[in-house]
């Protein structure tokens, strides 16, 4: 494959795949490398509802699916390769991938984020063997089983609904004594009979030998302990941004997230973000699409000036 190349694009979820439509529409000769699948987590997302221009709600891979072809549309090439480093040599990029060396003008970074964990006793133990961090991956495993969510953000209110669907009962357990979801999930949880919520408590270890049986709980205000049997639980608390290839060349705040303005420009010249890697970001797919065209813009009248 062609080694040398305008933009090189790391991470295929929306931001990316934004970026790489307006890329491509530039003329552009852009590549987009993505790790794991094509569209990012929003794949593992039962429907979104938000997204705006679709008055019905959309399947997110399906979505992801049609920007993907889009992209390719315009030349892009859409290839699925890990990046290992990152250089800055001569005014070009060089991007180490899995036995290869591309160089680029100008990098479009967005690898988006990973799950966050509590790191508590019995949870990489037990990951995968009752506990998860997909609703829509692992839910028809807990048909009829008493399950918990652990968060109190979109994603966990979102992953409490769904698992409804399934389970017998859905235990939503959130360290603070209000939500942070939009309020119509917040409305649709309350109504829901299977959904109870279990306010100020914190979880201190899963248990279970080689499955997850139940969960010591902490009210953070009490400061009571108890231990409440759970065949499945479930991690919606936030995500950690996949920045550690741009340590080197871009302020980072105590999180890890990338410190830029509205250009989402970089200080390290022909390095643009988008998407979950940015400080602020608000994890919705709308705002990382719209981080992607701007990026991309920003990232176009850099090439122009170098031609």
């Amino acid at each position: 494959m062609e080694k040398n190349w305008d933009v090189i694009i790391v991470g295929g979820g929306p931001a990316g795949l934004a970026a790489a439509i307006y890329c491509g529409r530039a003329l552009r000769k852009t590549l987009v490398l993505e790790k794991k699948v094509f569209g990012g987590q929003i794949i593992n997302a039962d429907i979104i509802e938000n997204y705006p221009g679709f008055a019905e709600p959309i399947v997110p891979a399906e979505l992801m699916e049609q920007m993907g072809k889009q992209a390719e549309r315009y030349g892009v090439v859409l290839e699925n390769d890990e990046v290992a480093n990152l250089r800055r040599e001569q005014n070009s990029w060089q991007i180490e991938v899995y036995k290869n060396l591309y160089t680029a003008k100008a990098l479009v970074y967005a690898a988006g984020s990973v799950h966050r964990f509590l790191g508590v006793s019995g949870e990489s133990e037990l990951l995968g063997r009752g506990v998860s961090v997909c609703a829509t991956c692992d839910a028809p495993f807990f048909v009829e089983r008493k399950v918990a969510v652990l968060g109190g953000g979109d994603t966990a209110l979102s992953e409490a609904l769904h698992l409804a669907k399934f389970a017998s009962e859905v235990v939503l357990i959130h360290r603070r004594d209000q939500l942070r979801a939009e309020k119509i999930l917040q409305e649709r949880v309350f109504k829901n009979e299977k959904i109870k919520i279990i306010w100020d408590s914190e979880v201190l270890s899963y248990r279970g030998d080689k499955k997850l049986e139940a969960l010591e709980l902490r009210n953070k205000k009490s400061g009571n302990s108890e231990i409440v049997a759970f065949d499945g639980a479930f991690l919606a608390i936030g995500t950690i941004p996949n920045t550690g290839l741009l340590k080197n060349f871009v302020d980072l705040d105590e999180n890890g997230y990338v410190v830029t303005d509205i250009s989402l420009g970089t200080a390290a010249g022909g390095l643009f973000v988008a998407g979950e890697v940015i400080k602020g970001n608000r994890r919705q797919v709308a705002i990382s699409v719209g981080m992607g065209v701007q990026a991309a813009l920003s990232c176009e009248e850099y090439l122009a000036k170098l031609d």
